[in-house]
Protein backbone atom coordinates (compact mmCIF):
# COMPACT_ATOMS: atom_id res chain seq x y z
CA UNK A 1 0.00 0.00 0.00
CA UNK A 2 1.41 3.65 -0.93
CA UNK A 3 2.37 5.68 2.27
CA UNK A 4 0.52 8.80 1.69
CA UNK A 5 1.69 10.82 4.77
CA UNK A 6 2.64 13.86 4.66
CA UNK A 7 6.13 13.59 5.86
CA UNK A 8 6.19 10.78 2.91
CA UNK A 9 5.42 13.07 0.38
CA UNK A 10 7.82 15.91 1.75
CA UNK A 11 10.36 13.75 1.22
CA UNK A 12 9.45 12.67 -2.12
CA UNK A 13 9.53 16.18 -3.58
CA UNK A 14 12.13 16.91 -1.90
CA UNK A 15 14.41 14.27 -3.46
CA UNK A 16 13.63 15.95 -7.01
CA UNK A 17 15.51 19.24 -6.50
CA UNK A 18 17.92 20.04 -9.06
CA UNK A 19 21.11 17.68 -9.15
CA UNK A 20 24.51 18.58 -10.95
CA UNK A 21 25.73 21.80 -11.93
CA UNK A 22 23.93 25.40 -11.54
CA UNK A 23 21.63 26.47 -14.16
CA UNK A 24 24.10 29.40 -15.56
CA UNK A 25 27.12 26.54 -15.55
CA UNK A 26 27.19 26.50 -19.71
CA UNK A 27 29.11 24.20 -21.52
CA UNK A 28 30.62 25.31 -24.40
CA UNK A 29 27.31 23.31 -26.75
CA UNK A 30 25.14 23.81 -23.52
CA UNK A 31 23.23 27.12 -23.00
CA UNK A 32 20.52 27.75 -20.99
CA UNK A 33 16.59 28.63 -21.90
CA UNK A 34 13.44 29.56 -20.36
CA UNK A 35 10.42 27.17 -20.96
CA UNK A 36 7.90 28.76 -22.40
CA UNK A 37 5.65 26.88 -23.85
CA UNK A 38 5.30 22.93 -23.76
CA UNK A 39 3.93 20.41 -26.26
CA UNK A 40 3.93 16.79 -24.82
CA UNK A 41 2.20 15.27 -27.32
CA UNK A 42 4.52 16.63 -29.75
CA UNK A 43 7.89 16.13 -27.68
CA UNK A 44 8.51 19.32 -28.32
CA UNK A 45 9.58 23.01 -25.60
CA UNK A 46 9.36 26.94 -26.86
CA UNK A 47 12.21 28.35 -24.95
CA UNK A 48 13.35 31.76 -24.60
CA UNK A 49 17.05 31.75 -25.79
CA UNK A 50 19.66 34.23 -26.82
CA UNK A 51 17.36 36.95 -26.98
CA UNK A 52 14.93 34.74 -29.30
CA UNK A 53 12.21 31.99 -28.99
CA UNK A 54 11.93 29.10 -30.74
CA UNK A 55 10.36 25.44 -30.82
CA UNK A 56 12.52 22.65 -30.15
CA UNK A 57 12.65 19.02 -29.91
CA UNK A 58 12.97 18.06 -26.34
CA UNK A 59 14.08 15.05 -23.88
CA UNK A 60 11.30 14.20 -22.09
CA UNK A 61 11.11 16.38 -18.55
CA UNK A 62 8.90 18.00 -16.48
CA UNK A 63 8.95 21.24 -17.75
CA UNK A 64 8.09 24.18 -16.00
CA UNK A 65 7.05 27.69 -17.34
CA UNK A 66 9.93 30.52 -16.55
CA UNK A 67 11.90 27.52 -15.45
CA UNK A 68 15.11 26.96 -16.69
CA UNK A 69 16.40 24.56 -19.49
CA UNK A 70 19.72 23.00 -20.57
CA UNK A 71 19.42 23.18 -24.35
CA UNK A 72 22.03 21.37 -26.59
CA UNK A 73 23.93 24.14 -29.53
CA UNK A 74 24.72 22.94 -33.04
CA UNK A 75 28.43 22.23 -32.78
CA UNK A 76 29.09 23.55 -36.04
CA UNK A 77 26.55 26.61 -36.37
CA UNK A 78 25.83 27.51 -32.80
CA UNK A 79 22.38 26.61 -33.20
CA UNK A 80 19.89 25.73 -30.87
CA UNK A 81 18.97 22.08 -31.85
CA UNK A 82 17.47 20.30 -28.44
CA UNK A 83 16.16 20.38 -25.44
CA UNK A 84 18.36 18.51 -23.08
CA UNK A 85 16.04 18.64 -19.97
CA UNK A 86 14.82 21.07 -17.24
CA UNK A 87 17.53 22.45 -15.36
CA UNK A 88 15.15 22.42 -12.31
CA UNK A 89 12.56 19.66 -12.71
CA UNK A 90 8.45 19.93 -11.81
CA UNK A 91 7.80 18.15 -9.05
CA UNK A 92 6.51 14.26 -9.76
CA UNK A 93 3.39 14.32 -7.42
CA UNK A 94 1.43 17.24 -7.63
CA UNK A 95 -1.95 18.53 -5.70
CA UNK A 96 -4.47 18.84 -8.28
CA UNK A 97 -8.26 20.13 -7.75
CA UNK A 98 -10.77 17.41 -7.66
CA UNK A 99 -13.29 17.55 -10.50
CA UNK A 100 -15.72 14.51 -10.70
CA UNK A 101 -15.49 11.37 -8.81
CA UNK A 102 -16.08 8.11 -10.64
CA UNK A 103 -16.16 4.16 -8.96
CA UNK A 104 -12.49 4.03 -9.95
CA UNK A 105 -11.55 6.89 -11.58
CA UNK A 106 -10.80 10.67 -10.37
CA UNK A 107 -11.27 13.59 -12.91
CA UNK A 108 -8.61 16.46 -12.00
CA UNK A 109 -7.56 19.45 -13.39
CA UNK A 110 -3.86 19.84 -13.99
CA UNK A 111 -1.78 23.19 -15.77
CA UNK A 112 -5.96 24.55 -16.94
CA UNK A 113 -6.89 20.89 -18.07
CA UNK A 114 -9.11 17.99 -16.98
CA UNK A 115 -8.36 14.91 -17.04
CA UNK A 116 -9.77 11.52 -15.70
CA UNK A 117 -7.25 9.58 -14.11
CA UNK A 118 -7.29 6.01 -12.42
CA UNK A 119 -7.23 6.72 -8.50
CA UNK A 120 -6.06 4.32 -6.17
CA UNK A 121 -8.98 3.94 -3.29
CA UNK A 122 -10.25 6.82 -0.86
CA UNK A 123 -12.74 9.54 -0.21
CA UNK A 124 -12.22 11.99 -2.82
CA UNK A 125 -14.14 15.40 -2.42
CA UNK A 126 -15.16 17.35 -5.74
CA UNK A 127 -13.69 21.11 -5.51
CA UNK A 128 -10.82 19.63 -2.88
CA UNK A 129 -7.91 18.39 -3.73
CA UNK A 130 -5.72 15.06 -4.37
CA UNK A 131 -2.74 14.03 -4.71
CA UNK A 132 -1.55 13.17 -8.45
CA UNK A 133 1.21 11.30 -10.04
CA UNK A 134 3.08 12.86 -13.08
CA UNK A 135 4.83 10.85 -16.38
CA UNK A 136 7.96 12.17 -17.14
CA UNK A 137 6.52 14.84 -19.92
CA UNK A 138 3.88 16.24 -16.38
CA UNK A 139 0.94 13.89 -17.84
CA UNK A 140 -1.24 13.25 -14.86
CA UNK A 141 -1.16 9.17 -14.49
CA UNK A 142 -2.53 7.94 -11.42
CA UNK A 143 -4.83 10.00 -8.70
CA UNK A 144 -2.23 8.89 -5.13
CA UNK A 145 -5.30 9.39 -2.61
CA UNK A 146 -6.80 12.29 -1.06
CA UNK A 147 -5.15 15.68 -0.54
CA UNK A 148 -5.39 18.92 2.26
CA UNK A 149 -3.28 20.92 0.41
CA UNK A 150 -4.67 23.96 -1.20
CA UNK A 151 -3.58 24.42 -5.19
CA UNK A 152 -0.96 27.41 -6.09
CA UNK A 153 -2.34 29.99 -8.07
CA UNK A 154 -2.40 29.47 -11.86
CA UNK A 155 0.94 30.91 -14.07
CA UNK A 156 1.00 33.65 -15.80
CA UNK A 157 0.28 32.50 -19.52
CA UNK A 158 3.34 31.90 -21.81
CA UNK A 159 3.56 34.90 -24.50
CA UNK A 160 2.53 34.15 -27.46
CA UNK A 161 5.25 32.92 -30.41
CA UNK A 162 5.50 36.04 -32.34
CA UNK A 163 9.84 36.14 -31.36
CA UNK A 164 10.39 33.15 -33.34
CA UNK A 165 13.39 33.42 -35.35
CA UNK A 166 14.23 33.65 -39.06
CA UNK A 167 17.39 33.58 -41.94
CA UNK A 168 18.84 36.67 -43.15
CA UNK A 169 22.31 37.08 -44.60
CA UNK A 170 24.62 40.17 -44.95
CA UNK A 171 27.81 41.22 -46.65
CA UNK A 172 30.19 43.50 -44.45
CA UNK A 173 33.41 45.13 -45.63
CA UNK A 174 36.10 46.31 -43.71
CA UNK A 175 36.09 50.10 -42.13
CA UNK A 176 39.68 49.83 -42.28
CA UNK A 177 43.31 47.96 -42.94
CA UNK A 178 46.59 48.27 -43.54
CA UNK A 179 50.14 46.32 -42.36
CA UNK A 180 52.19 46.98 -39.63
CA UNK A 181 55.62 46.66 -39.83
CA UNK A 182 57.06 44.72 -37.07
CA UNK A 183 60.86 45.70 -37.77
CA UNK A 184 59.86 49.35 -37.45
CA UNK A 185 57.18 49.39 -35.31
CA UNK A 186 55.28 51.10 -37.43
CA UNK A 187 52.39 51.14 -40.03
CA UNK A 188 52.29 52.02 -43.63
CA UNK A 189 56.19 51.01 -44.39
CA UNK A 190 55.73 48.25 -46.77
CA UNK A 191 54.76 48.93 -50.40
CA UNK A 192 52.48 51.76 -49.43
CA UNK A 193 52.15 53.21 -52.85
CA UNK A 194 52.02 50.14 -54.74
CA UNK A 195 49.08 47.71 -55.75
CA UNK A 196 46.47 48.62 -53.48
CA UNK A 197 48.57 51.16 -51.43
CA UNK A 198 48.76 51.51 -47.48
CA UNK A 199 45.02 49.48 -47.02
CA UNK A 200 46.86 46.40 -48.59
CA UNK A 201 47.07 43.62 -45.83
CA UNK A 202 50.40 41.83 -46.08
CA UNK A 203 51.44 39.02 -43.84
CA UNK A 204 54.46 36.52 -43.75
CA UNK A 205 58.25 37.98 -44.05
CA UNK A 206 60.34 38.77 -47.25
CA UNK A 207 62.53 40.52 -49.65
CA UNK A 208 63.86 42.13 -46.46
CA UNK A 209 60.48 43.05 -44.89
CA UNK A 210 60.77 41.70 -41.56
CA UNK A 211 57.81 40.25 -40.03
CA UNK A 212 54.41 42.02 -41.58
CA UNK A 213 51.15 41.90 -39.89
CA UNK A 214 48.31 43.01 -41.95
CA UNK A 215 44.47 43.69 -40.04
CA UNK A 216 40.93 44.68 -41.48
CA UNK A 217 39.08 45.99 -38.61
CA UNK A 218 34.94 45.73 -38.92
CA UNK A 219 33.70 48.27 -35.74
CA UNK A 220 30.56 47.05 -34.50
CA UNK A 221 28.57 46.25 -37.88
CA UNK A 222 28.95 42.33 -37.32
CA UNK A 223 26.91 42.92 -33.30
CA UNK A 224 24.56 45.82 -34.69
CA UNK A 225 23.17 42.78 -37.16
CA UNK A 226 21.78 41.38 -33.49
CA UNK A 227 22.07 38.07 -34.63
CA UNK A 228 20.68 35.05 -32.05
CA UNK A 229 23.56 33.12 -33.88
CA UNK A 230 25.93 33.26 -36.94
CA UNK A 231 25.67 29.82 -39.13
CA UNK A 232 28.23 30.57 -41.83
CA UNK A 233 30.79 33.15 -42.46
CA UNK A 234 32.23 33.09 -45.69
CA UNK A 235 35.90 35.65 -45.81
CA UNK A 236 36.78 36.54 -49.72
CA UNK A 237 40.16 38.15 -50.15
CA UNK A 238 41.62 39.23 -53.29
CA UNK A 239 45.57 38.81 -53.71
CA UNK A 240 47.46 41.77 -54.73
CA UNK A 241 48.95 41.39 -58.67
CA UNK A 242 52.73 40.65 -57.28
CA UNK A 243 53.84 37.46 -59.04
CA UNK A 244 53.61 35.83 -55.87
CA UNK A 245 50.93 33.05 -54.32
CA UNK A 246 49.89 32.77 -50.42
CA UNK A 247 47.46 30.88 -48.64
CA UNK A 248 46.31 33.40 -46.40
CA UNK A 249 45.85 32.74 -42.52
CA UNK A 250 43.78 34.86 -40.50
CA UNK A 251 42.83 35.25 -36.58
CA UNK A 252 40.40 37.53 -34.94
CA UNK A 253 41.25 39.87 -32.45
CA UNK A 254 39.87 42.42 -30.18
CA UNK A 255 40.21 45.59 -32.49
CA UNK A 256 37.69 46.84 -34.27
CA UNK A 257 39.66 49.83 -36.08
CA UNK A 258 43.13 50.00 -36.56
CA UNK A 259 45.03 50.31 -33.37
CA UNK A 260 47.99 52.75 -32.22
CA UNK A 261 51.02 49.64 -32.15
CA UNK A 262 50.86 45.99 -33.36
CA UNK A 263 47.42 44.59 -33.84
CA UNK A 264 47.41 41.30 -31.72
CA UNK A 265 45.39 38.50 -32.46
CA UNK A 266 43.67 37.32 -29.51
CA UNK A 267 43.35 33.24 -29.03
CA UNK A 268 40.91 32.65 -31.39
CA UNK A 269 40.78 29.89 -33.51
CA UNK A 270 42.56 30.28 -36.55
CA UNK A 271 41.41 29.94 -40.28
CA UNK A 272 43.37 29.33 -43.72
CA UNK A 273 42.66 29.61 -47.53
CA UNK A 274 44.26 27.37 -49.85
CA UNK A 275 47.09 28.61 -52.06
CA UNK A 276 46.03 32.13 -53.76
CA UNK A 277 47.38 33.18 -57.18
CA UNK A 278 48.79 36.20 -57.97
CA UNK A 279 45.64 38.38 -58.70
CA UNK A 280 43.32 35.96 -58.03
CA UNK A 281 40.30 35.62 -54.94
CA UNK A 282 40.37 33.27 -52.42
CA UNK A 283 37.69 32.00 -49.78
CA UNK A 284 38.01 30.99 -45.99
CA UNK A 285 34.72 29.57 -44.28
CA UNK A 286 35.14 30.84 -40.59
CA UNK A 287 35.27 28.46 -38.01
CA UNK A 288 32.33 28.41 -35.22
CA UNK A 289 34.55 29.83 -32.38
CA UNK A 290 35.58 32.87 -34.32
CA UNK A 291 31.89 33.43 -35.26
CA UNK A 292 30.77 33.45 -32.08
CA UNK A 293 33.38 35.75 -30.88
CA UNK A 294 32.60 37.94 -33.81
CA UNK A 295 28.57 37.65 -33.07
CA UNK A 296 29.31 38.84 -29.64
CA UNK A 297 32.39 40.98 -30.16
CA UNK A 298 34.72 40.02 -28.21
CA UNK A 299 36.35 39.67 -32.06
CA UNK A 300 36.00 42.57 -33.99
CA UNK A 301 38.97 42.24 -36.74
CA UNK A 302 41.14 39.96 -38.31
CA UNK A 303 44.79 39.96 -38.34
CA UNK A 304 46.93 38.38 -41.53
CA UNK A 305 49.40 36.03 -39.25
CA UNK A 306 50.24 33.26 -42.03
CA UNK A 307 53.92 32.62 -42.61
CA UNK A 308 53.48 32.78 -46.25
CA UNK A 309 54.52 35.87 -47.74
CA UNK A 310 52.00 37.54 -49.36
CA UNK A 311 49.72 40.66 -49.81
CA UNK A 312 45.82 41.09 -50.09
CA UNK A 313 43.07 44.20 -51.13
CA UNK A 314 42.01 45.92 -47.96
CA UNK A 315 39.12 48.75 -48.26
CA UNK A 316 40.91 50.13 -51.02
CA UNK A 317 40.17 46.99 -52.93
CA UNK A 318 36.54 46.34 -53.76
CA UNK A 319 34.94 42.95 -52.45
CA UNK A 320 38.02 42.00 -50.53
CA UNK A 321 38.48 40.90 -46.83
CA UNK A 322 34.29 41.17 -47.03
CA UNK A 323 32.49 38.62 -44.65
CA UNK A 324 29.50 36.68 -46.33
CA UNK A 325 27.34 36.34 -42.92
CA UNK A 326 24.48 34.07 -42.74
CA UNK A 327 22.86 34.65 -39.40
CA UNK A 328 19.45 34.33 -37.72
CA UNK A 329 17.62 36.65 -35.82
CA UNK A 330 14.27 37.47 -34.72
CA UNK A 331 11.63 37.72 -37.08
Amino acid sequence: MTDLSSLNVIGLLARQGAQGPGADDDSAVVTTGVVLDVDSAGRRVRVGVRGGDVWLPAVAGRYVADAAVRVLLDATSARPVLVLGAADAGAPVVAAVVIEVGATTVTVEVSGGEVAVPSVAGDYVADETAWVLLDDWGRPVIALGPSSEAVSSPSTPPPSAGGVLETATATIGPQSSGTFRVSQGAWDRWNADRYGGASDIYQGNAYGSGLLRGFAGYGDQIVNLGAVSIDEVILTARKTADGNSAALTVRGTTHGSRPAGEPTDGSFDLASSSTIGSGGTGEIALPAGLREALRTGAARGLVAVGSAYGGFGGTGTPGSFTLRIRYTKNA
